[in-house]
């Protein structure tokens, strides 16, 4: 995010997180970013990008009024279209969750000068806390890659909760009670069995007889994702 605002992204002393930390009143910031960045203290390792984010929808959170009360997953889609991280988020939809905000007593320009990158995180682990860490593979760390499968789900289903309630309030949908709901499947190709990532997981894969086509012994696999809308 590129917003140029009168608020100095590099002013007062010590690193960004921890001045952040100080601001919104997070507790303990620092050290859950250093435990979750080297997988320690019952965390899976998260990448700097994820840790950055967690950050920035924390700090969206703690500044927006006490009375308002967020739903999971809000934070992060508001987060997306401040940053207009999604190639569907239009300048208007973020004009819009500016004034929205506005609206609910945040110092908006504040609030952007105060959201962290990952560059800032690397620099608060490795400089500042003086940590570092080798990064496994996905392969040898599925559990993260799966915490990431499931992240990307809440924030799909953030977006599509979003559109549903902009479209029913400029009367494209007539209006209701909408439920979003974000299903994500694996589908055994060899014996049609579905299952969601994680029992696919725990399984260790599907155990059916294996029918392996010898001009194409790569085995497919195919995943499927529905989202629904409830009335």
């Amino acid at each position: 995010m590129s917003t140029e605002s009168s608020y100095s992204r590099r002013g007062g002393k010590g690193p960004k997180i921890e001045r952040v930390a100080d601001r919104y009143d997070l507790s303990g910031l620092g050290d859950d970013v250093v435990a979750r960045w080297l997988g320690k203290d019952g965390y899976e390792q998260e990448s700097l990008r994820d840790l950055a984010d967690r950050v920035n929808e924390r700090i969206i959170d703690a500044a927006i009024d006490d009375s308002t009360n967020l739903l999971d997953g809000e934070a992060a889609n508001i987060y997306r279209l401040l940053t207009a991280d999604d190639d569907d988020v239009t300048v208007g939809m973020q004009t819009e969750a500016r004034q929205s905000l506005k609206h609910d007593g945040v110092n908006v320009e504040r609030l952007e000068a105060d959201l962290i990158t990952y560059q800032s995180v690397y620099n608060y682990c490795k400089d500042h806390r003086g940590v570092s860490r080798s990064s496994p593979s996905q392969e040898k760390n599925p559990e993260s890659s799966l915490s990431h499968v499931r992240k990307l789900a809440g924030r799909l289903q953030a977006i599509v909760e979003s559109t549903v309630t902009r479209w029913v309030k400029n009367d494209v949908l007539e209006g209701g009670s909408y439920e979003v709901d974000i299903e994500i499947w694996v589908t055994c190709q060899n014996c049609g069995e579905r299952r969601s990532p994680k029992a696919l997981l725990d399984a260790g894969g599907c155990q059916c007889p294996r029918k392996t086509d010898p001009q194409n012994e790569e085995e497919q696999v195919s995943i499927t994702q529905s989202g629904r809308l409830k009335n």
